[in-house]
């Protein structure tokens, strides 16, 4: 697993966003990496994200006053909309204000249902049994 607290970008990144957003920021980040251990953290896009098999899965980027979680699968989004009443869903992506006004295992059930979709649509064929 990775330890985000040793990598670079994470902490440059945390440490250039807005001081209210970065313990919320870390928390988030945290959450992806304990979801999808056998993601990889990028940063090529200037934001941090994770992904799999080369395509992205998901990633968040710090605003002043809150949180964009960006992610490729909207089918997952609709069971979770009014189980998160505190998050704004939009386009690839929900906005959190504050963290702590957002049922965190709600969230973590969110973060897994991507991670399924995302290898669901990503799998390989089996390869021919010879």
């Amino acid at each position: 697993m990775l330890n985000l607290a040793s990598c670079d970008f994470v902490r440059q990144y945390v440490q250039h966003s807005s001081p209210a957003m970065r313990a919320d920021l870390l928390e988030i980040i945290d959450m992806m990496e304990l979801i999808a251990p056998d993601a990889e953290l990028v940063s090529g896009i200037e934001i941090p994200y994770f992904q799999q098999n080369s395509s992205w899965l998901y990633g968040v980027a710090a605003r002043s006053d809150h949180l964009c979680v960006y992610f490729s699968d909207l089918s997952v989004l609709h069971p979770f909309i009014d189980r998160l009443p505190h998050v704004q869903f939009g386009d690839h992506c929900f906005i959190i204000h504050r963290l702590d006004e957002v049922n965190l295992n709600v969230l973590a059930e969110l973060f897994g249902q991507i991670k399924v979709h995302f290898l669901l649509s990503h799998q390989y064929p089996p390869e021919p049994i010879q």
